[in-house]
């Protein structure tokens, strides 16, 4: 009966551990099972997060990146419109230059309206200077094209090296009309602005001469206004200078040709025309560059 008993107890002891083990490794598997599912949803989420960050940043990238892009190309295209007049303008001055050059056609006495197409041009006319009319504008410096001095006497001074001079403006009546145009004969020295200093090289009587077209121009910056009534002339002003003076505002430059030793040297027509054209291009091409630096910074991390 006692080992009966004891049979017994020992098999109900087994049975209770048996039934503690398989309910342990039961528990067990639940907790694994909820740790693998715990671990695809954070998986998931984790996805879906990323796909919303990188559906956020695509939608930053795609509206702030197009619009900065837009600086860079636009600049850029200004820079390359730049470049274009830039060639359009050098061509445009070595044309001009090439016009000095060229024979010398006849005054278009017939039809003055086609001097507004002749600027550089050089033209041929024949008539007499009106010396008592005669003008000055300074301070202008010398160009002398011909590398060559052609005046003489008291021209050849160590003052004539200096810049610091006149052109001098003289009326010139065309022949076989009541026509009176202005003619710089060209630049003088300052201790030659006088008339009487250079009696001996005023050309008198008929004479034929050739002469560059020139048109008006604006007052420069920081350039006082002229003074008619005080014969102060710092600029060009074609009207002012025909109404003081009582002639056509037509303006001619005598050619380098043209000079008579002593008297002041011609073809002071130098073509100078605005070009800032490069200045404009390096600064376009600039602002692209550094333009897309910033984007390339900002948006390709």
């Amino acid at each position: 009966m006692p080992s009966l008993l004891l049979s017994q107890c020992m098999l109900r002891t087994v049975c209770r551990r048996s039934s503690f083990a398989a309910a342990v490794r039961k528990d067990r598997k639940k907790q694994v099972i909820s740790l693998d599912q715990n671990a695809k949803e954070n998986e998931r989420g984790d996805r879906g997060g990323e796909r919303a960050d990188g559906g956020g940043r695509g939608r930053v990238f795609s509206a702030g990146s197009i619009a900065m892009l837009i600086i860079p190309a636009t600049t850029f295209c200004l820079g390359c419109w730049q470049m274009y007049r830039l060639r359009w303008k050098l061509n445009l001055i070595e044309q001009l230059k090439q016009q000095l050059n060229e024979p010398a056609v006849d005054f278009p006495l017939d039809d003055l309206s086609k001097l507004n197409n002749m600027e550089y041009r050089r033209v041929r006319l024949t008539g007499e200077f009106l010396h008592d009319r005669e003008f000055h504008i300074a301070p202008r410096g010398r160009f002398d094209p011909g590398h060559e001095e052609k005046s003489a006497g008291s021209l050849l001074s160590s003052d004539n090296l200096s810049s610091h001079g006149a052109h001098i403006i003289t009326p010139f009546r065309i022949a076989g009309s009541n026509l009176i145009v202005m003619v710089n004969r060209g630049w003088v020295p300052a201790s030659k602005i006088s008339a009487s200093s250079r009696a001996a090289s005023q050309p008198k009587g008929v004479v034929t001469l050739e002469a560059v077209v020139r048109k008006s121009e604006k007052r420069p910056q920081f350039v006082s206004d002229n003074v008619p009534e005080r014969g102060l002339w710092f600029y060009k002003d074609f009207d002012q200078m025909a109404k003081q003076y009582n002639t056509d505002p037509i303006y001619l430059e005598a050619v380098y040709e043209s000079t008579i030793p002593g008297g002041p040297i011609g073809g002071q027509s130098n073509v100078n025309v605005r070009n800032e054209h490069l200045q404009y291009l390096l600064t376009w091409f600039s602002l692209s560059a550094i333009t897309l630096a910033m984007w390339a910074m900002r948006f390709r991390k």
